[in-house]
């Protein structure tokens, strides 16, 4: 059985509306975020430019999990390629599917409205968390994506 084609606006693509921008960063789920981090420092000369414990009430409605906690450690590769390096508590590591890509929106509210008349299942209305308000959606395959609006003024990928 083949799913339901995604419903387009005429020739547009279903995010033009909503100004998508670029694509925003890759996380990549570890099992060990120190020796993760050796490899990608030392190997690709990764630069960390954010380390966060993610938990509370509003990560719990990002991932759709109670007590969910992560490690974040953001950082830049190869001059401004940005890659996360992501340790969960609350999933063990996956041999697929560990790889979020995330596109950034001028307006995420809108981008999921629009995804969801299209008929891409959304894994929740967009959250704001931190500094953004982000919404996952997954491929055909299952790979999860995530759509992510910056709040005014925001430069996520630049060191304090």
């Amino acid at each position: 059985m083949s799913p339901e084609p995604i419903q387009r606006a005429g020739d547009a693509f279903v995010l033009e509306r909503v100004g998508l921008a670029r694509m925003s960063h890759v996380s990549l789920e570890v099992a060990d975020l120190e020796k993760s981090l050796a490899f990608y420092r030392d190997v690709f000369g990764f630069q960390g430019v954010m380390d966060r414990d993610l938990h509370g009430a509003e990560f719990e409605a990002v991932t759709g999990t109670p007590g969910a906690r992560s490690q974040l450690v953001r950082g830049l590769i190869a001059g401004n390629s940005v890659v996360q390096l992501f340790w969960h508590n609350w999933r063990e590591p996956q041999p697929e599917k560990r790889t979020l890509m995330s596109f950034e929106v001028l307006d995420a509210a809108g981008a999921h409205t629009l995804l969801s008349a299209a008929g891409v299942v959304c894994q929740s209305e967009p959250v704001e968390f931190d500094n953004s308000w982000a919404f996952v959606i997954q491929d055909p395959d299952g790979h999860p994506i995530e759509i992510i609006q910056w709040k005014p003024g925001v430069s996520p990928y630049r060191s304090p």
